[in-house]
């Protein structure tokens, strides 16, 4: 037998797509247990795995309601090699984004309250993490100090649902061994 408690005055952290698909595959319970682990801002833990990654996945909703995604990698100019991302806060980090590759992100971020999902995964762990959030190009004063490399965008984007995936899809990558 499975106790639920619930708080009558907690929000619903789920949105309508969310929910029906839940409904569809009958793991609404199970859905409801893991709500606790779904998180608001990043933790130490998320933080120093997301820094440890050369790449992830970004993905945008199109006007069409077609799903726009794409890979977000480090960026490597004359002034030398870029992480990933960079940390404002528990809330909030910032990528760049070249403007020869990033045309359709940059376009959906100039929107009000552009959603965005993101997936960071290692692959040789089988490890994943989910963010939601909104995204938008970053002010100039938005990391102190930082200048943008040319024919590029700084992005930021606040977080607001952040949680570990299950690894059951992911495939173990092997590196590819010359001879």
């Amino acid at each position: 037998m499975r106790i639920i408690l619930e708080d009558p005055y907690e929000r619903d952290i789920f949105h309508g797509g969310e929910r029906e698909a839940q409904r569809r595959f009958g793991v609404e319970a199970e859905a409801r247990e893991m709500k606790g682990s779904i998180g608001d801002q990043l933790s130490a833990g998320n933080a120093g795995f997301i820094a440890s990654q050369p790449f992830c996945f970004v993905s945008v909703r199109e006007d069409s309601g077609a799903i726009h995604t794409q890979i977000l990698a480090c960026v490597t100019t004359a002034q030398g090699t870029y992480p990933l991302v960079a940390f404002g806060d528990a809330r909030q980090f910032f990528f760049l984004l070249s403007q020869a590759e990033g045309e359709r992100l940059l376009e959906r971020a100039e929107r009000v309250c552009c959603k965005v999902g993101m997936i960071f995964v290692d692959f040789a762990r089988r490890a994943r993490l989910r963010i939601n959030g909104r995204l938008q190009q970053a002010g100039e004063q938005a990391l102190p100090g930082f200048q943008c490399p040319p024919l590029h965008h700084l992005m930021q984007v606040h977080v607001e649902q952040v949680y570990a995936n299950c690894q059951a899809r992911i495939v173990r990558l092997q590196q590819n061994r010359p001879g």
